[in-house]
């Protein structure tokens, strides 16, 4: 049986290799962690070793963290302290060895291995290494010692940094702020093992980062003395509530814990950092979060998306508006080179300059590596160079007529097995297959907007579209990054179908003398990232209007918001023109628009409550379960991942079945039949609804 830790000699240093068995990366799971104890046993006893290099055998990299199973399995705080006690007595056995240990890092270096790392004497990396400490996204906080040895080797504000926002922080920074001593110039292993050496040579001969300037002076005057550590600290918490807006325990205590924990020695900051963990663990949230973490992994262990399709090598988009640039700024990012065709050069030249801009995201100008990127996208107003494209995208107008007139424009330009998919947001697939010459070859890859920051894509099948081309499409949207979902081609595929039922029924509200702001604060406070009127703006109020006739036409039980309509004609657009339901002027906060108001005829004006939010929610439980039984999804896991990472359902909340049957869906239905009373029919719980008593419900939950 290969060892997950095993190591050998060289010279004096022992080079020790992490390996899991049949994985393709380390993970902290029980078993490793028990070869990671019974290794350091073992070498704390051995005679003549003077150093050690820890390596990782995974080409991916050093170890992606802790075992998120055992994180799900946590019942109660106890359970969960005693986990991250014995985690931490792990690593000590580590920091505590009698010789330097160099942790020798490449590629990902994620959670419990960034803390492993910590352990050690001493960090060494590649220039592709990355570390994170990203446990607050999952509704906790480092707790293998992450709290108390990080802030002590890079300072508070560093550390602070790191630990409430889970971000990645890559091998230059790394070194720069002090988490790891050098970065290898030639070979990772030479570098580690000449490093060990020394280290054990001369102790004292250990090279530190330097801090200069500006930069010493700052963490003299917030870090070195009781009145700049309460001031950071202050900051920090001001931060962590504006962006969770109280709804995330985790940042707040672990805030908590480094601030109590820098000022004692690090064995009771360790046995401090164990106690407030265990019922972070056991919480609620944290539950949700690693629901949540499960659905965006799901679409890379699902059997039934497993199998391959061609690889796409090369791509080409049609359309150069928004979503075409956004596409073509995504496919380049991921070293894909892509032609981008448009009938109007200046449209082209336009979202050439949109890519450009996305690259250089705040930099003031383009570095080496993304001038490389630009020189991969290719404009054009002829169908140049689509003979050699794998995949082509299209991106024009949301009009049928006009996907149908570029389709059959296109498909005899490209080569017999290439791929052509379809951006549309709500209209059918089977009806584009019309003009097509090999409709099994054509499949819709819907991607939301902003495309680089949105991280779901709607995959829709047909009855004609064949298992290679859904294949093909799901490896590539793994392929840039994003997260799957399998859609049947039915109006509003998922994603639209939910918002627009909910976005119609808030504007209804409003119909009937809602206070439309004070409705955006309450579905706020509930945890969306912005209530559905700004939501709306966003969008595009001409948009939204587009949407809600495809679902009207296509579901009678849907009685459509006038509201939005009268504002469409009366040339309201959303935030695209600078007015919507709020006005949008540059440089200063958006207020609300006094020409909306003048649309919304109303006798009187009411603040929403509690009931108001339940029938958006209800409403929206409802049509999940229409889609479930329509077969428009396969799951509820489906639902929850289109909402969570296509709609902003709050991702403390897991989703919104697993809301629904946190809730009970005993208590929705009944609330749906009030709501039913007047021949109001899209309130009437469906079947799916009627003959479950959760979306999650298995054969085996049964008793």
């Amino acid at each position: 049986m290969q060892s997950m830790v095993s190591y050998k000699m060289n010279g004096d240093i022992a080079v020790v290799t992490l390996d899991l068995p049949d994985e393709k990366v380390n993970i902290l799971r029980e078993d490793f962690l028990r070869a990671l104890e019974r290794s350091a046993l073992r070498l704390g006893s051995e005679k003549g070793v003077k150093g050690a290099v820890v390596l990782s055998a995974k080409a991916a990299g050093f170890i992606a963290g802790a075992d998120i199973d055992a994180i799900a399995r946590v019942r109660t705080p106890e359970h969960g302290s005693r986990l991250a006690r014995e985690g931490q007595r792990i690593l000590d056995l580590w920091s505590r060895l009698p010789f330097p240990v160099v942790a020798a890092v490449h590629g990902h270096c994620i959670g419990g291995g960034t803390e492993f790392a910590l352990s050690c004497t001493a960090r060494l990396c590649t220039v592709d290494a990355h570390f994170s400490l990203p446990e607050v996204k999952l509704g906790i906080f480092p707790g293998f010692g992450g709290t108390q040895r990080l802030p002590r080797l890079v300072g508070l504000e560093n550390a602070l940094d790191m630990v409430l926002s889970g971000r990645t922080i890559r091998a230059p920074e790394a070194l720069r702020i002090g988490l790891v001593d050098e970065v290898a110039s030639t070979d990772l292993l030479s570098d580690a093992l000449a490093l060990a050496r020394q280290l054990a040579d001369s102790p004292a001969s250990r090279q530190r980062p330097r801090v200069f300037g500006a930069k010493i002076v700052r963490r003299l005057v917030l870090e070195k003395n009781p009145v700049g550590r309460s001031v950071l600290f202050r900051q920090a918490r001001a931060g962590v509530l504006k962006k969770t807006k109280g709804h995330y325990p985790a940042p707040l205590k672990a805030l908590e814990v480094i601030r109590r924990g820098i000022d004692i020695p690090i064995e009771k900051g360790l046995e401090l950092e164990a106690q407030e963990i265990g019922p972070l663990l056991a919480s609620g949230v944290c539950k949700n979060l690693v629901h949540v973490f499960s659905l965006s992994q799901r679409p890379k262990k699902d059997p039934s998306l497993a199998s391959k399709g061609i690889d796409v090598r090369r791509a080409a988009v049609l359309g150069a508006g928004v979503m075409g640039a956004g596409i073509s700024h995504l496919l380049i990012s991921k070293g894909i080179p892509v032609v981008l065709r448009d009938i109007d050069q200046g449209a082209i030249e336009q979202a050439l300059s949109q890519v450009r801009r996305l690259l250089q995201g705040r930099s003031k100008k383009l570095d080496e590596a993304e001038e490389r990127r630009l020189e991969l996208i290719t404009g054009t107003t002829r169908l140049w160079g689509f003979e050699e494209a794998d995949l082509v995208i299209e991106a024009v107008a949301e009009r049928m007529g006009v996907k149908q007139s570029v389709l059959r424009e296109t498909e005899p330009h490209m080569y017999p097995g290439a791929i052509f998919a379809t951006n549309t947001s709500a209209l059918s697939l089977s009806e584009l297959q019309k003009a097509a010459e090999r409709p099994e070859m054509i499949g819709g890859l819907h991607f939301f907007n902003p495309v680089h920051r949105m991280p779901l894509v709607e995959i829709v099948r047909s009855g004609q579209t064949s298992e290679r081309t859904v294949a093909t499409l799901v490896s590539f949207a793994l392929k840039l990054g994003k997260i799957p979902v399998l859609v049947a081609d039915s109006p509003g595929f998922l994603v639209n179908r939910l918002l627009g039922v909910y976005l119609n029924e808030a504007a209804l509200l409003v119909e009937e003398g809602i206070d439309w702001q004070a409705l955006d604060r309450l579905m706020e406070e509930f945890g969306f990232p912005m209530g559905p009127f700004r939501l709306i703006d966003e969008v595009g109020i001409d948009i939204a209007v587009e949407v809600a006739a495809t679902l009207g036409a296509s579901f009678s039980y849907l009685p459509l918001s006038t509201l939005l309509e009268k504002a469409n004609l009366a040339g309201i657009k959303g935030k695209k023109d600078g007015a919507g339901f709020y006005l949008y002027e540059k440089g200063s906060r958006s207020r609300p628009n006094p020409q909306m108001q003048e649309q919304i005829h109303t006798s009187s004006v009411r603040r929403p409550g509690v009931r108001d939010r339940k029938r958006l929610l209800y409403l929206m439980v409802n049509e999940a379960g229409r889609c479930l039984e329509e077969g428009v999804v396969s799951a509820p896991e489906d639902v929850d991942a289109g909402m969570v990472f296509g709609a902003g359902f709050p991702p403390f909340r897991g989703g919104i079945c697993r809301w629904a049957d946190r809730t009970g869906l005993g208590e929705i239905r009944e609330k749906l039949i009030e709501l039913a009373w007047g021949a109001r029919e899209r309130f009437t719980p469906c079947p799916y609804l009627s003959q479950r008593e959760s979306f999650y419900e298995r054969p085996s939950d049964r008793s």
